[in-house]
């Protein structure tokens, strides 16, 4: 009997104590949209908070929390400390907010027996507390888009449990773990985009001294491991040790001397105080490639690397000695562009998200500027909307769930820009020309440094891409929902739209007169009729928007996730 009262007691308590947990959790966190809304502690009934919105009990009549899933739901603040009071708590999803801060340092001990932690695509910051190796049970972990620094702990290699992990999209150093458990699937992709981390799979860790482009520390922003790959390729083998170092030297010293002083007046002035501050605040956010070496990895800019181009100037594929793969955007010789390009290496440095394209580094020697991005071998999604032949070897036509899923991933990254806490964007000249497609046909925004970026000064930048965007007096983040609607109607058709069809009135009439003829004829009779027109639907919401001015990018992101959140494979044929 006393056994009985005492698991009756504990089981009470338990209960207690996770109405306290969701009680704490959403009165720390920001809800600007409401999204937890149904959250209402004012019942007693058995089981009442395992109706919430995002919670999972571990018996619909018992209010033991087992889940917690409040992804993409735009929360503000920092890593809710309360959810300890979860003691019986497995997974745990906050992905696609808008959280800062560090994780607790004691991260073990508020979520000891998770089996899933995403915290990714928020802006979590300083270093990955060594703790989360003593969540011993933990399957999943997902870091990824973040801002953390310093170095991956290495006892996470101890979590011999897990399955699936990513720090990508951060800026990590050093040498990364080597898992005890073989069976776990890390690649290079789950380190991606961090530029100073090393080990397998990645690049071998090499001693300081060695050449490395990517890993390698630059004097005040500046290659200097340029200097030592071209001495050691070019001039070692007829020189002594003694000219060597002394040749090194020498040429570090002029570099610092000739070009510092002129980055730095070209971007700031003439103020001599800033000028290296100003170098080195580039150095914070991405690393300085030379001229030398994008000259090698092109070819010396030979015309058959071009893989694009556009108002701002040439994209050319770019191959490195050590097999990466990157995107070299070679910007026009306009004096006007001095301040934009600064500009664009501080603040796209700064925003990382699944679908946006990174900005992997930059170079500005002798007067010239190019942008590095990474590369994304399956062109752009005009390319394949409209049969161009650009994109090698690949000449099939979409299937309806491959297009929805980049057009889920498209909402995403719109939504992340419009509502992330690093800094808030309207990109404005979103089109098929914009999103390029990676070896996953993930899809990812491009030319939004080039856009008309909502800084803090509310001053602009003009894009690179063509779209033609009416009303310019709506808000900047309503014309980006708009033209998301254009383009929805581009993947479902696969058509292009001229401008001339853009005056909001005549599109939307001519959609509803012409709907049928709005969908792609390879599409129909294929079992996916009414997710397609569904999908119109929510193109046509986007288009009212300089109507009513109702719909945000990230209702519009929930709308169409909710139509593809069942599917679970795509492909190209489907």
């Amino acid at each position: 009997m006393l056994i009985i009262l005492a698991c009756f007691a504990a089981s009470s308590c338990a209960v207690r104590t996770d109405i306290d947990c969701l009680r704490s959790i959403k009165e720390s966190l920001e809800d600007p949209e409401q999204l937890l809304s149904s959250w209402d502690f004012n019942n007693s009934t058995e089981g009442f908070i395992c109706r919430f919105t995002g919670v999972e009990c571990w018996h619909p009549d018992e209010s033991r929390v087992l889940n917690i899933d409040l992804s993409d739901m735009g929360l503000g603040g920092s890593f809710p400390i309360g959810i300890r009071s979860c003691t019986s708590l497995t997974g745990l999803d906050l992905s696609g907010n808008k959280l800062t801060g560090q994780i607790p340092y004691n991260v073990a001990d508020v979520v000891p027996f998770l089996t899933t932690l995403d915290l990714s695509n928020n802006n979590l910051s300083g270093s990955i507390p060594p703790s989360i190796a003593n969540i011993s049970l933990i399957n999943v972990l997902r870091l990824d888009n973040n801002q953390f620094t310093g170095h991956i702990p290495p006892k996470l290699s101890e979590l011999d449990r897990l399955k699936e992990f990513s720090v990508a999209n951060n800026r990590l150093s050093g040498q990364v773990p080597i898992f005890r458990n073989y069976i776990i699937p890390v690649s290079a992709e789950s380190y991606a985009n961090n530029l100073g981390l090393c080990g397998a799979p990645l690049s071998p860790c090499k001693h300081k001294n060695h050449v490395d482009i990517f890993f390698s520390g630059f004097a005040v922003g500046l290659p200097v491991s340029t200097i030592l790959t071209v001495l050691l390729i070019f001039c070692l083998p007829r020189l002594s040790m003694k000219r060597y170092y002394l040749l090194m030297i020498k040429k570090i010293k002029e570099r610092q001397h000739h070009l510092i002083p002129r980055i730095s007046q070209a971007v700031v002035g003439k103020e001599s105080n800033l000028e290296e501050r100003k170098v080195t605040d580039w150095d914070k956010y991405i690393r300085a490639l030379s001229l030398i070496e994008l000259k090698m990895a092109t070819n010396d800019f030979d015309t058959k690397n071009v893989i694009g181009y556009g108002n701002m100037g040439l994209m050319y594929k770019a191959m490195f000695q050590n097999g990466i793969v990157l995107a070299v955007k070679r910007l026009h010789k306009f004096e006007s562009l001095e301040k934009e390009f600064s500009q664009e290496i501080k603040i796209l440095g700064r925003l990382r998200h699944t679908n946006l394209v990174p900005l992997m580094s930059y170079c500005f020697e002798m007067e010239k500027k190019f942008l590095i991005y990474k590369y994304m071998s399956n062109g752009t999604l005009y390319q394949w909307l409209h049969s161009r032949p650009q994109v090698e070897g690949k000449n099939k036509k979409m299937g309806w769930t491959l297009r929805l899923r980049i057009a889920v991933g498209i909402a995403r990254g719109l939504a992340w820009l419009h509502h992330n806490n690093i800094l808030r964007v309207a990109h404005l000249k979103i089109s098929s020309n914009c999103v390029l497609l990676d070896d996953k046909f993930e899809p990812k925004i491009s030319n939004f440094g080039n856009s008309n970026l909502l800084m803090s000064t509310n001053s602009t930048i003009s894009s690179g891409c063509n779209l033609v965007v009416p009303h310019s007096s709506v808000d900047p983040y309503k014309e980006d929902v708009y033209g998301f609607g254009i383009l929805l109607f581009e993947i479902i058709s696969g058509k292009e739209r001229s401008s001339a069809e853009t005056d909001t009135d005549s599109l939307i009439y001519n959609i509803c007169s012409e709907q049928c003829n709005m969908i792609d004829e390879c599409l129909t009779g294929r079992g996916f009729d009414d997710e397609i027109y569904e999908t119109l639907r929510i193109a046509d919401s986007c288009i009212r928007t300089h109507k009513d001015g109702a719909t945000s990018m990230l209702q519009v992101y929930q709308a169409i996730r909710a139509i593809g959140i069942s599917r679970n494979e795509i492909s190209i044929d489907s």
